[in-house]
């Protein structure tokens, strides 16, 4: 199992509590913390912090309780973590090692793991001079076994990805405790990221307006960033329910409410029933009925004798 954590930046907009101005992002805001299930953008925890910490706070606590969640499920998991440089910090390095997590996290480049990498970068732009007409854009990936951070308690393993194209010179690293060939850590593994979690913050935001934390006070905020996360995690569950209509299986927030959601209907009740009456004009009438039926098959499945019980999502109210 992946577990993607990433802080995300949340503008705000007035005086709540412990909304600070960050100068990276140059605007008052709070620093959700967020925690994904790699394979289905499935939310496991949210947490919502002061605007000025720094992105690896409380990383160690939230993994902590939901490694110990997975594990009470499934004893023999292996667990896997990806996160950006906000999370390379000896602290999550050795809460991994210690817990036997495998990790890929981004980290900053510096002058000594610049000089490392200077002669492969060396090679590559004499081999870019000569073939850029046939190959605009072309990488190298070295590996670095024993760089030691002065911070740091022992060598960790870096993949260094180095990279021309027309816009000039890039080069990033991944410290990792992962064993095979730095291409295939890099690209089959840590830049999938762009998936999870990217994706579903950017529909937090975008389709269930996560950033919208109003309230003045710090802790009512927190509840509500736990409801937006709740809403995502039934989301996840129901393109799972949905996965076999194409219509619906992949589509993202914005598309559930044009399509399913937000529509005019005439609501009645009785004693055993509500009644939802829509027009027999709306496009996508037959479509809502494929979904109920998909999704009350999907709710049958879990209830089941002999199903498997699913784990607690683990959504943290650590605010």
């Amino acid at each position: 199992m992946i577990l993607d954590v990433d802080p995300t930046d949340d503008a705000t907009h007035g005086q709540q509590v412990l909304s600070f101005f960050h100068g990276y992002f140059d605007q008052h805001q709070y620093f959700p913390l967020l925690v994904f299930d790699g394979a289905t953008g499935f939310p496991l925890a949210a947490w919502l912090r002061p605007g000025t910490v720094h992105a690896s706070c409380g990383v160690v606590t939230t993994l902590r309780s939901i490694v110990r969640l997975l594990r009470a499920a499934w004893p023999d998991v292996l667990i896997l973590l990806r996160g950006d440089t906000g999370l390379a910090v000896p602290e999550v390095y050795e809460f991994c090692e210690a817990e036997g997590l495998l990790y890929a996290i981004g980290y900053s480049s510096n002058a000594v793991l610049q000089e490392r990498t200077a002669a492969a970068l060396r090679d590559l732009q004499t081999y870019y001079a000569f073939y850029q007409h046939r190959e605009p854009e072309v990488q190298r990936f070295e590996v670095i076994e024993d760089y030691q951070a002065e911070s740091w308690s022992r060598p960790r393993r870096i993949v260094a990805k180095i990279e021309i194209n027309r816009h000039g010179v890039n080069r990033r690293f991944v410290v990792t405790n992962l064993s095979g060939h730095g291409q295939g850590i890099y690209h089959g593994f840590y830049v999938q990221r762009g998936n999870v979690p990217e994706k579903p913050i950017g529909e937090l935001k975008n389709g269930l307006h996560m950033d919208r934390l109003s309230f003045h006070r710090f802790r009512a905020n927190g509840l509500k960033l736990l409801e937006h996360t709740l809403a995502y995690a039934l989301v996840v569950l129901h393109r799972e329910a949905t996965a076999a209509l194409p219509e619906v299986a992949r589509a993202e927030v914005s598309t559930l409410r044009q399509k399913l959601w937000k529509v005019g209907a005439v609501v009645k009740t009785s004693v055993r029933r509500i009644w939802f009456h829509f027009s027999e004009t709306w496009p996508h009438r037959h479509l809502f009925v494929r979904v109920y039926q998909a999704v009350q098959a999907f709710v049958a499945s879990l209830r089941q004798p002999g199903t498997a019980a699913l784990p607690r999502a683990g959504l943290l109210p650590l605010s």
